[in-house]
């Protein structure tokens, strides 16, 4: 019995300091046994035996789903062990085991393991048998054969079957880093069988060579071949069922990971979200020990789909660039529920909707939607909870850059034990570099990506956003001053014009800020700063954006104001510690966005003057709108020396 290959790496300490002692002693045994061979009576008869069995391995058949092959060369081990003793089956099992290992090309170590430990296993079997049972080698006695040898016959099975595949185990637990007994219940429990009807064949045949001598072994191999073609027949298409299982599974992944990238494209937070999730949470699964192929296939299908419930949410909560309100983040966590709604209609073969409804709950019980404490999470959504915040964290994000690494961990480490499971943090800190993603998206997926989300960007409408219920300004001297240039203004015919007009009445709501009105580009989806004004006004003329991009095209895109905002995630290539925070507003108009007035400051902007801003915001859209809505505007700052020369049409998106 040997293992699958694996891949090429060094020998750990331990598969080592396990694998010497038994290769120390199995080869001792080896050459113990070579050397009582001269003294072994009927050569003719146990070298028959031998052959059989090298030539009988040759024919070994790999059993489907498993790292283990049957082959009908255990009888004629056991065979050779009742008739001549354990010498000349331990020498042969050695050598059947150094060609099966050879041929299949194994690294080194197996070739000294895995023929010393099968004839260490078998010698241990024959020496058991011939304790329990009193008796001499067969060959040496003409008594009956009776029940007196079955019970020894099987114990001798029994040991031998324990002792090589539980040595295999623990090797290949040593080397691949997966729990001896798993491996041993999904490998190698499954063709016990095996070896016990090998014994028993192996009493039948010795019953035969008793009575009709050696040559009744002629007779029997027509039969034993027949056996052999049947076992190859069933085993056959044992495999051909698993093939084809394999293959619509792999269907089934493929159509679940083409609908899961069309979400996450709609959605556009991060390239490649999904598919780093789901690379992260099979490594770590596998390091926690799981290898139960339901729950491991559930994982991988959940960590595609734990975000299908955002197709309920609304995008302007979806991309919003800044802190959700309590309203927004109630309506956030919704996708749970729905998602798990949703995937609850489709039959799974595996545990995947529990994980997807449960990737928000929290260790300590504080999650949702159910309030689900420790290991009543099931481990899939444990592992996903932490693989996806990681993720999260160390992508850019609409209100926030990304993390370092080392921020992120931290991160995740301040929360094990409370939002996450301390078992599954401790595995991840310990792997999470080993099995970090390196594969995107291939070429023709990212095309359609980039596709789905320009067309959402271009296709889908700007609405106009629910006015305050009262627009009606304060009494205060500025305010008025405001409203009746904004009159004014109506009736001029640039952004230049009413942009200067407003910001004499805006540096003195907010000092030392700097002003940008973003003007739409419909035809190209994009907003552009048509007017600057401040400190750092020419460092803004021209600033572009998508609409639905960055904080100031969100804003153009929902209609809806943005309050103190991270300035860089509108101006990612600016370090001015000038432009810190911001406040964004849509002017709309004649029911969609005219444009966008954004002021940026070093500090975060008072709520009373958010509030004035978005009280001014419908009268100054009247007269962008009314002045300009079939006229050119010129890009222009308050150094025109330094203004560029482009051109930016004005243009009012709404629903058609």
């Amino acid at each position: 019995m040997s293992a699958t290959p694996t891949p090429r790496r060094p020998p750990s300490r331990a598969l080592i300091a396990f694998t010497t002692p038994i290769i120390a002693i199995g080869a001792l045994v080896v050459v113990y046994s070579a050397a009582a061979l001269p003294s072994t009576a009927y050569p003719v008869g146990w070298i028959s035996l031998g052959v059989l069995a090298l030539l009988a391995a040759t024919f070994a058949l790999k059993v489907p789903g498993v790292s283990a092959h049957l082959s009908i060369s255990d009888t004629f081990f056991f065979t050779s062990v009742l008739l001549f003793g354990p010498a000349p089956a331990t020498v042969a099992i050695a050598l059947d085991s150094l060609v099966m290992t050879w041929r299949r090309r194994h690294r080194r170590l197996h070739l000294l393991f895995n023929p010393t430990s099968s004839a260490l296993s078998l010698w241990a079997g024959a020496q058991l048998y011939y304790a329990l049972s009193g008796a001499s080698p067969l060959t040496d006695t003409r008594g009956a054969l009776g029940a007196s040898i079955i019970l020894p016959l099987a114990a001798m099975a029994c040991v031998y079957f324990l002792l090589n595949s539980g040595m295999t185990a623990v090797a290949l637990s040593l080397d691949k880093r997966i729990p001896a007994i798993t491996l041993w219940r999904d490998h190698f429990a499954i063709i016990s069988l095996n070896y016990f009807a090998a014994a028993s064949a192996s009493f039948f045949l010795i019953v035969l060579i008793r009575y009709a001598g050696l040559t009744a072994i002629a007779a029997v191999m027509p039969l034993i071949c027949i056996c052999y073609l049947a076992m190859r027949s069933w085993l056959g298409r044992v495999e051909d069922a698993q093939k084809h299982v394999t293959k619509i599974n792999g269907l089934y992944l493929s159509t679940i990971d083409a609908f899961s990238t069309a979400i996450e494209a709609k959605d556009g937070v991060t390239s490649d979200h999904i598919h780093r999730v789901q690379a992260y949470a099979l490594g770590l699964a596998r390091a926690l020990g799981i290898t139960d192929a339901d729950t491991l296939q559930a994982i991988e299908a959940a960590a595609l789909l734990h975000d299908t419930g955002k197709l309920a949410v609304p995008e302007h909560i979806l991309n919003k660039p800044g802190k959700l309100t309590v309203d927004e983040f109630e309506t956030m966590k919704l996708h749970v529920e729905v998602g798990a709604d949703i995937l609850s209609s489709i039959e799974f073969p595996y545990p995947v909707v529990p994980i997807v409804r449960a990737h928000h709950e929290n260790w300590d019980g504080t999650g949702y939607p159910a309030q689900l404490r420790g290991e009543d999470i099931p481990i899939g959504a444990r592992i996903l909870s932490v693989v996806d915040c990681f993720d999260a964290l160390t992508s850019d994000r609409p209100y926030r850059k990304a993390m370092t690494e080392d921020a992120a961990l931290q991160i995740v480490i301040e929360r094990r034990g409370t939002m996450y499971d301390p078992a599954v943090v401790d595995t991840f800190l310990r792997v999470h570099r080993a099995i970090a993603p390196a594969a995107a998206l291939q070429p023709g997926v990212q095309h359609a990506v980039s596709r789905i989300r320009r067309a959402v960007r271009t296709a889908a409408p700007v609405e106009r956003a629910a006015e305050p219920a009262d627009t009606s300004i304060d009494g205060s001297e500025e305010m008025l001053a405001f409203v009746s240039l904004a009159r004014v203004a109506s009736r001029t015919s640039t952004v230049g014009d009413i942009g200067s007009l407003a910001w004499g009445h805006l540096r003195q709501l907010a000092p030392g800020a700097t002003l940008a009105i973003y003007t739409i580009d419909a035809a190209r989806a994009s907003i552009a700063a048509a007017y600057t004004a401040g400190p750092a006004a020419a460092q803004l003329a021209g600033h572009a954006m998508g609409v639905g991009e960055r904080v100031s095209g969100w804003v153009a895109a929902n209609g809806r104001a943005m309050e103190n905002a991270q300035a860089e995630l509108d101006l990612p290539n600016t370090a001015d510690r000038a432009l810190q925070f911001m406040v964004a507003v849509p002017l709309v108009a004649n029911g969609g966005v005219v444009a966008v007035m954004t002021l940026y400051a070093a500090e975060a902007f008072a709520e009373e003057r958010c509030r004035r801003l978005e009280l001014i915001a419908p009268h100054f859209a009247t007269a962008m709108a009314a002045g300009l809505a079939d006229s050119d505007s010129r890009t222009v700052t308050t150094d025109a020396s330094r203004a560029p020369a482009a051109r930016h049409e004005l243009r009012v998106v709404s629903r058609s």
